[in-house]
């Protein structure tokens, strides 16, 4: 009887939310209740929306912190990435970022990191002007790079450069929701042109490898060991064959490391080309009949956008 009970109450509230809506909407016309909700609510809106609360900039990475409106889900896995909607050069281009934040961590808010991409318009625009009381569009959290539960056995990290940010996720997570005896057998390589791990993540991971048993550190600075490859991994953990491998970065390693290993889930980014050796060139965007000048740094989407070709939908971290 009490379950009948709560089908009715339900019903009759999702019943009443509708009449109330339809009736509203009589006196917004053509609007919706939705747009005068954002007169007296900026979070509320057709759109979900977010607020910056926290800029912070730490090496090359700036970190912002954004309270979501009521219309998004404050639930997602940790290693999933966001949309991010901004105004450039007078129109919306959106861009993805993954979360840094851990799910259920006790803060209302969801962190991302940005490290801007040479020539790249919407990073650099996101990284140098974030301010507190900034209003955002956003998407809701989404993305297959998480771990599965229940967790395995043994866990391999691999990430290079700004890869490292849904690992960060995900590692907070692992510590905050479970205790040390739960956690996978987790060797995490993290490959970077630095000595160590670039802040806001250095001291961080540094501090946890020291306090967690079952996670080990280890940093690869390719300016000294050259870019990490198969072999170097397989050297750093014999066993990898028998783990479950997650692996963030650019394109070239994570083909190689899906190759030797097709267990491997992984997320890619995409980083501007290397200046040594290129000039760029001319570049024609297809059937469009556009055609631009781009230098040898300048990705080929970052070209087309700033010739006007818009392209919905790119994964950056």
């Amino acid at each position: 009887a009490s379950t009948f009970a709560l089908i009715n109450i339900d019903s009759y509230s999702y019943v009443m939310t509708r009449a109330l809506r339809r009736l509203a909407t009589v006196f917004t016309t053509p609007l919706l209740p939705e747009d005068y909700a954002s007169l007296l609510d900026p979070l509320r809106g057709r759109e979900l929306r977010g607020r910056v609360e926290t800029v912070e900039r730490h090496d090359g990475f700036t970190t912002i912190g954004i309270k979501p409106g009521p219309g998004l889900s404050p639930h997602f896995h940790a290693g999933q990435f966001i949309g991010v909607g901004l105004q450039v050069q007078g129109r919306f281009v959106w861009r993805s970022y993954s979360l840094t934040s851990a799910p259920g961590e006790g803060s209302s808010l969801l962190t991302i990191s940005i490290k801007p991409v040479p020539d790249g318009l919407f990073s650099q625009k996101l990284a140098t002007s974030a301010q507190p009381g900034q209003l955002i569009r956003l998407t809701a959290p989404s993305g297959n790079f998480y771990l599965p539960v229940p967790l395995p056995k043994k866990a391999v990290f691999l990430t290079a450069g700004a890869g490292i940010t849904p690992v960060v996720s995900m590692l907070r997570w692992l510590d905050s929701d479970h205790s040390a005896g739960d956690w996978p057998d987790a060797v995490h390589i993290h490959s970077e042109r630095a000595a160590a791990p670039s802040e806001p993540y250095g001291s961080e991971l540094q501090k946890l490898a020291e306090r967690a048993p079952k996670y080990r550190l280890e940093h690869w600075d390719s300016r000294e060991r050259g870019r990490l490859n198969v072999d170097a991994i397989r050297e750093l953990v014999p066993d990898i064959d028998q783990c479950a491998i997650y692996a963030c970065g650019p394109s070239e390693l994570l083909d190689a490391v899906s190759e030797a290993w097709p267990q491997t889930v992984t997320e890619k980014f995409f980083s501007p080309l290397d200046s040594a050796g290129t000039s760029g060139g001319e570049i024609e965007f297809g059937d469009t009949g556009v055609q631009c000048e781009s230098n040898g740094t300048t990705t080929i989407l970052e070209a087309g956008e700033a010739a006007g070709i818009h392209r919905p939908g790119r994964q950056q971290f």
